[in-house]
């Protein structure tokens, strides 16, 4: 039997994906399971070339789909579900998740009412392929490695795997998980991905972004969901690596200083990508300056701010606006 949405509702799960197989439906049937019709999910079928046909499932679980016939990757795609989502509400998801509560969307409808200029994610819990759990750490947000030894390791997120509260919400320097909630408005208004291209980095971006236009990341203490983390045979998108390198790279001209920018160009010609990833720059300069200008416009906070709460974190103390 097919479920049909009779309503929009408040909560628009956006999931983007690429020759994800039964996953998908997994997914989906997961969120109808627990959430009944009270979540539109719009599936973005970013040019898969597996043969599922993923038309049916979206027909079978009521969800909105909509196919790129040439890949753009997750950057693109979410941030273009964010416009196109019909809710006030919004969540991109992994599609290959697991859902564990009965109506935990009403647990993210409630805590975006009750501060909407923040960016969300829930406890994440890491799970192997099949959606089998095998005791790994459970994930309750990051903090960030701003500079590190190498470009691989600079800006790059670092899970916390330490509860932070009994309930409730608790303030986390970047999200982390696939799957991350904010009100519509304040994600559009914040630039959301603009600047990134295809794959990588997402998190770094707009959590960072998040706290410097005035806003704030949090941690959702009361929601579960689990997520099976990619293995060696890594991400469906093409020329990830290039990509990754750039928008790395990117994020820095969007949010730092030229001397800042300079020492993370000057850790990426260390790596064999480097002229790769260089001419993916150069090709998107245009974008890149576009985004850094826009959030210009927007910013209420110097990056120091950002470090000293980050730094707070990673040395356990309990950060606030």
């Amino acid at each position: 039997m097919g479920f049909t949405v009779m309503n929009i509702p408040k909560l628009t799960a956006v999931i983007c994906f690429a020759n994800e197989g039964e996953e998908v439906e997994n997914t989906c049937r997961g969120i109808r399971e627990t959430c009944g019709d009270a979540v539109d999910i719009l599936l973005i079928n970013d040019a898969s070339t597996d043969g599922v046909d993923y038309e049916t499932v979206a027909d079978r679980y009521g969800c909105r789909y909509l196919v790129n016939e040439e890949q753009i990757g997750p950057a693109h795609a979410r941030h273009k579900g964010a416009s196109w989502a019909k809710t006030e509400n919004i969540i991109f998801l992994d599609s290959h998740m697991r859902f564990y509560a009965q109506d935990w969307h009403q647990v993210i409808n409630d805590t975006i009412d009750n501060d909407p200029n923040a960016l969300y994610c829930t406890r994440s819990c890491p799970l192997k392929r099949g959606g089998v759990y095998d005791g790994g750490v459970t994930g309750h947000g990051a903090s960030m490695t701003l500079e590190a030894e190498d470009f691989n390791k600079s800006l790059q997120p670092k899970w916390n795997t330490s509860k932070l509260a009994a309930g409730g919400t608790s303030y986390i320097p970047c999200v982390l998980g696939g799957n991350y909630a904010s009100r519509r408005e304040f994600f559009l208004g914040i630039g959301g991905y603009r600047g990134l291209h295809r794959y990588g980095g997402e998190e770094a971006l707009v959590s960072i972004k998040t706290w410097l236009s005035g806003g704030n990341c949090q941690l959702i203490e009361d929601v579960e969901i689990g997520h099976i983390y990619r293995d060696e045979q890594g991400a469906p998108w093409s020329g990830n690596i290039k990509y990754y390198h750039f928008n790395k790279l990117a994020t820095a001209a969007i949010l730092f200083e030229l001397p800042e920018l300079e020492y993370y160009r000057a850790q990426l010609r260390a790596l064999p990508e480097a002229a790769q990833a260089f001419k993916v720059y150069e090709s998107r300069r245009h974008f890149v300056e576009r985004a850094r200008f826009l959030f210009q416009t927007i910013r209420r906070r110097p990056m120091a701010y950002y470090r000293e709460l980050n730094d707070a974190f990673q040395r356990g103390e309990k950060i606030t606006p």
